[in-house]
């Protein structure tokens, strides 16, 4: 399946250059060397979008007009990227007639190739070319799901041919075949061309049993592991050496060029902050700030960040000067509704979040990100730990000036355990399915929260 993802790639990145030279021809602009190096932008551009939409994964397993869908984010990329670097070449004869035409050439031209390839894909099912017959071992609920994936997937080019399992269920309708012992029989009796395996339990030498008669007919054997036992829906399965290793939590960010565009992005992103908001409201807060009350303008406080490592995460000084974090218990002391602790300032800054806006140096130095689970107190994390599962999972990436669970209304105190574990399941959800898109999202739904104001933040 990678070798097709990757020919689906380079085929759509030489309609990308088709579609770069009708565009230009359409809008009478005449290329230059300049041009040349738009292009490879545009395809780098074309290949982290279509990396960060998943416009390659599970070609077979979707239906045409999702595939349709998520070509509109990716060309639309490509004309941001175009006008962008027309802006930065101050080129403008023309150039609002070229981005349209690229942009209409290229979809058109993308959701044709698409819908042609699809077409010609349930042709030859039809007319029986390239179709795979398959046998599957075990019709548990894994089994059946499968079956029913195929079922109702015609493009796949796969046709269930029957079931073997050591028990005939009465729901099969006649796809059932015989016993595991049987398949060299049933194999005599018809013809299949792969075994899917989906059992769970296997007796003792069952599986090399059944590799084996299927290496003796010369049939294909793909297993179906069982990993739905496990506390994750995100699996990834690589080569170590020789041997295969099941990675039972899935996360984008440990691919390197992912991490290399969230980190680009969390640059330009703070500086421009910094610039335009931050030059001229830092002045005006730390004023405040000293007119309010004694003591520093910003606070610092040790956070963990990513891999639970100590930061020193920085924030507008909210409350008075040695507040106390703990209660007479020893117990963490969250923030709460109308809390003696913090200052007039302070709330108004709290209640709007501008008490987090130093953080965008914290993203600049490296140890935070714009977007990432929301960093905790270190006293608040020992305690949490222990209660929560898979808690620390949450710092396998770096921590966010705002996360998802924020974005869905989950900040501020949390004296009801299951809402902090429902931040926790926001924030792994988050790591396990990290996407540009997402983090875009996240910060639009951050700034309308701002905007509409959050009955949690105090």
């Amino acid at each position: 399946m990678k070798g097709l993802s990757y020919y689906r790639l380079l085929s759509d990145s030489v309609f990308i250059l088709i579609s770069f030279e009708v565009a230009s021809s359409l809008s009478e602009r005449d290329l230059s060397r300049l041009d040349w190096g738009m292009l490879v932008f545009l395809v780098v551009a074309w290949y982290f979008s279509s990396k960060a939409t998943h416009l390659y994964d599970d070609f077979r397993t979707i239906k045409f007009i999702d595939e349709f869908l998520l070509l509109i984010p990716n060309v639309a990329i490509q004309s941001m990227v175009i006008v962008t670097s027309l802006f930065m070449l101050d080129e403008h004869d023309n150039a609002r007639t070229f981005v349209f035409y690229y942009g209409a050439v290229l979809f058109a031209a993308l959701a044709s190739k698409k819908f042609l390839t699809r077409r010609v894909s349930k042709l030859r099912k039809v007319q029986g070319r390239y179709v795979r017959k398959v046998l599957i071992v075990g019709t548990n609920d894994i089994g059946m799901s499968f079956y029913d994936m195929i079922k109702n997937s015609n493009h796949l080019g796969y046709e269930v041919v029957g079931f073997v399992d050591a028990m005939k269920p009465a729901h099969l309708n006649g796809l059932y075949k015989g016993t595991i012992e049987e398949i060299e029989q049933i194999a005599q009796k018809m013809e299949f061309d792969e075994v899917i395996v989906a059992m769970d339990k296997f007796e003792e030498g069952q599986l090399d049993e059944i590799i084996r008669i299927n290496d003796k007919l010369a049939v294909r054997t793909r297993i179906i592991p069982d990993y739905f036992r496990f506390n994750s829906s995100r699996f990834n399965i690589e080569m170590l050496g020789k041997y295969p290793v099941v990675t039972v939590r899935h996360e984008p960010l440990d691919y390197l060029h992912w991490r290399i565009l969230k980190r680009a992005f969390d640059i330009v992103f703070s500086l421009g902050v910094c610039v335009f908001i931050f030059s001229w409201l830092f002045p005006i807060i730390a004023i405040l700030i000293k007119l309010n009350s004694r003591g520093p303008v910003l606070f610092v406080q040790e956070r963990w960040g990513r891999d639970s490592k100590p930061i020193k995460c920085f924030k507008f000084r909210s409350m008075i000067v040695d507040a106390p974090d703990q209660d007479k218990t020893g117990k963490f002391m969250q923030a709460g509704q109308d809390d003696p602790r913090i200052t007039k300032i302070g709330r108004f800054l709290r209640k709007s979040n501008l008490d987090e806006l130093p953080q965008f140096f914290n993203v600049i130095m490296g140890d935070m990100s714009v977007v990432g689970p929301r960093p905790h107190a270190v006293k608040h994390n020992i305690e949490t730990m222990g209660k929560i599962d898979n808690y620390l999972v949450r710092h396998w990436v770096k921590p966010g000036i705002t996360g998802l669970a924020q974005a869905y209304g989950y900040r501020g105190e949390t004296t009801d355990f299951s809402l902090m574990r429902k931040r926790v399941h926001f924030d792994i959800w988050y790591v396990e399915n990290w996407s540009f898109w997402l983090d875009i999202k996240i910060i639009f739904m951050t700034v309308s929260n701002m905007v509409k104001g959050e009955p949690n933040a105090y």
